[in-house]
């Protein structure tokens, strides 16, 4: 279908024609589309930019096989995909499909808890600015910044996406896919064509539209999307007894030394772990949480730590990180912003789990201090 011309009027009613045009780049359009995510945001609204060139791993241990245009997260915590393509870049037709969707298995099945979280603070100081700053911006006091990043983990875990595809103009083959792959997957799957025209002045319009909306297809994702609450002994026994009674033992001895340390330890929300709250007269603390990946795992939350006065300073983070692991041994990041782990069946020895307890102590009087 061809596109007709924008006329624009300006205050002094001088008319603009804008004549349908292409992208000069596709690079052009990729940083449009980071700088100005609201040009292909639909009703889920704004958009907070995590990483361009997000790299996706095949394999638990991996570190990136393929690279993602943009990966994007909602204000509800939804991860979106975007994978965007010129017109005149033939794999628009078939193969930018099929590249998404090894995108989207892989990181569904292999990401981990907190990555995405570490990946936006470290993009934003690569970029030297404040990730905790950009983040509060974002949230609007939506949501604290700990739940928000759990709640990201929790939908990438259960496959709560979105993929969307990029182009100035969207073939009707990739239209059709996109409608068809939207009603049928738990993912929402969209199509944004971002129409481009130019004035013999060179000023660029964009009229962005979006393919895969469908009423019928909104309804029965609403309807799936709903958790019934479980209980911490449901979760273990979904999530953590295929990898044995060890890993099972480890998971009961968690939550008797968060408890112990004057805690609680709940299943969240969002189903994706159960993490370890602490109530202080300053506001919620969660400095541990057990996941299921790796067959069992407890991950020290410095990346949420940092919004806590006691833990802002990267030595402050440092020195946990280092006494945890002359406890446990090796972790599996020494990042300070980041979500190190290991492996929850060393708690299964008495004298490690009673570390770890005096651990949770520790961090737990320097927060309320």
């Amino acid at each position: 279908m061809s596109r007709s011309i924008i006329y624009t009027v300006d205050p002094k009613g001088e008319l603009t024609a804008m004549r349908p045009a292409a992208p000069k780049s596709e690079d052009l359009m990729q940083h449009l589309v980071a700088s100005h995510p609201e040009l292909i945001s639909d009703q889920d609204g704004a958009l907070l930019l995590i990483r361009r060139e997000q790299p996706i791993a095949d394999r638990e241990d991996g570190s990136g096989r393929w690279s993602l245009d943009h990966l994007f997260v909602t204000r509800t915590g939804i991860p979106v995909l975007v994978e965007l393509k010129r017109a005149v870049d033939t794999r628009l037709r078939r193969e930018v499909v099929g590249q998404m969707l090894d995108y989207a298995a892989n990181s569904t099945a292999f990401w981990q808890n907190g990555r995405i979280a570490e990946s936006f603070a470290t993009a934003m100081v690569a970029e030297g600015r404040d990730p905790d700053a950009e983040l509060a911006m974002f949230l609007d006091n939506t949501s604290e910044p700990d739940q928000f990043w759990e709640q990201v983990d929790a939908n990438f875990l259960a496959g709560r996406i979105k993929m969307v595809f990029v182009a100035d103009t969207i073939p009707r083959e990739l239209a059709r896919i996109v409608e068809f792959l939207n009603e049928q997957m738990k993912a929402d799957v969209r199509a944004v064509e971002l129409s481009w025209f130019e004035s013999e002045s060179g000023v660029t319009a964009l009229t962005p539209g979006v393919i895969g909306e469908t009423e019928r297809a909104q309804s029965a994702k609403a309807a799936r999307t709903e958790l019934t609450p479980v209980d911490r002994e449901e979760w273990i026994a979904k999530y953590l007894s295929q990898f044995g009674g060890e890993t099972v033992a480890a998971a009961e001895r968690y939550i008797t030394l968060v408890n112990e340390a004057g805690g609680s330890a709940e299943v969240t929300n969002s189903q994706g772990s159960i993490i370890a709250t602490f109530n202080l007269p300053q506001g919620k603390l969660y400095p541990m949480t057990l996941s299921h990946y790796g067959k069992g795992s407890i991950q020290l939350c410095l990346g949420y730590l940092t919004s806590k006065p006691a833990f802002a300073s990267e030595a402050a983070r440092k020195e946990l990180l280092e006494r945890l692991t002359a406890i446990v041994g090796p972790l599996s990041t020494s990042t300070l912003n980041g979500f190190p782990k290991f492996s929850a069946a060393k708690l299964n020895d008495p004298a490690v789990a009673e570390r770890v307890r005096e651990f949770l102590v520790d961090v737990r009087e320097k927060a309320e201090s």
